[in-house]
């Protein structure tokens, strides 16, 4: 519970609480989901760097196949090293979109656990308030109450005071 007053406190004033907060929810399938790939992120790109790597290799070999091999067909080598770079420049690209896009996707995540905590903390200053509200209502119930009572019996004292100087003249 100290925990939870600590973010509250270190939260910046620049922020204003929201009051047209939902319940807090048990985090959806989505969130899970999400939650589950985040560890994967760093090995997903490890892997394309692998893919990338393993490609250029291949490549690599082919080229050196090509040119110790037959040299009579120099048009053929030519067309068949020209298709293996455009290929390679096809690789080279797909590999660049997926590193971005796994970028963007990770860039996505942080921002939707930023939104969370943002809104975990809004929260948690939502109940704060409410706690105090409820309690300053409770105290002035109290007041009010015992305000009451207090004209009451004065009420009854001047009714008493005032029957009796009747009565008594």
């Amino acid at each position: 519970m100290q925990e939870n007053t600590e973010i509250v406190l270190t939260a910046s004033q620049e922020e204003t609480p929201q009051t047209d907060l939902p319940p807090a929810k048990a985090p959806g399938r989505f969130v899970r989901s999400v939650g589950k790939l985040k560890p994967l992120l760093p090995y997903l790109t490890g892997g394309l760097r692998l893919i990338d790597h393993g490609a250029a290799q291949i490549v690599a070999q082919l080229l050196t196949l090509a040119t110790t091999g037959n040299t009579a067909s120099s048009e053929a080598h030519s067309e068949i090293q020209s298709e293996i770079q455009q290929e390679l420049a096809e690789i080279e690209a797909s590999h660049r979109d997926l590193r971005l896009s796994v970028q963007d996707h990770s860039l996505e995540l942080k921002r939707f656990e930023d939104q969370i905590v943002l809104l975990r903390q809004a929260v948690e200053r939502n109940a704060a308030e409410h706690t105090a509200v409820a309690a300053e209502i409770d105290s002035l119930r109290k007041l009010v109450i015992g305000v009451g009572l207090g004209l009451g019996l004065l009420l009854l004292i001047i009714i008493v005071l005032g029957a009796f100087l009747l009565a008594h003249y």
